[in-house]
């Protein structure tokens, strides 16, 4: 597992963001992939009441449609704009994992589009 070093603003593959989820709380994304069209992120569960500035990785946890707090999102591909909206701030560098690709991978295959893209 490579560990990257995040060195400006743009996005990472593998670091650990806290963004702003909108409803009044922040969350944890990694970002899986960067490309042309945006930014691909995994989206954990867990919802923090204020920003934070450093986590424990093993609490982020994607859970599922039956948990009553919420769940993430394995793979969610954002157009860069819809990203920069959710006001990502670095937490840190943690590598990427093949199974944390799966998602991204079925999206290639599929040549899907972008949340916020130009489709939408």
């Amino acid at each position: 597992m490579n560990t990257p070093i995040a060195t400006s603003e743009a996005p990472v593959p593998g670091a650990l963001y806290s963004v702003d989820d909108g409803d009044g709380h922040f969350r944890v994304a990694k970002v899986l992939a960067v490309d042309e069209g945006g930014v691909h992120i995994r989206l954990y569960k867990n919802k923090f009441g204020v920003r934070p500035v450093q986590v424990d990785v093993s609490i982020l946890d994607l859970g599922s449609i039956h948990d009553p707090e919420g769940f993430g999102m394995g793979h969610m591909p954002l157009a860069y704009a819809a990203y920069l909206t959710w006001e990502p701030v670095f937490l840190m560098g943690t590598g990427l994992d093949e199974n944390e690709l799966e998602g991204y991978r079925y999206w290639q295959d599929a040549q899907g589009g972008y949340v916020g893209g130009p489709e939408q």
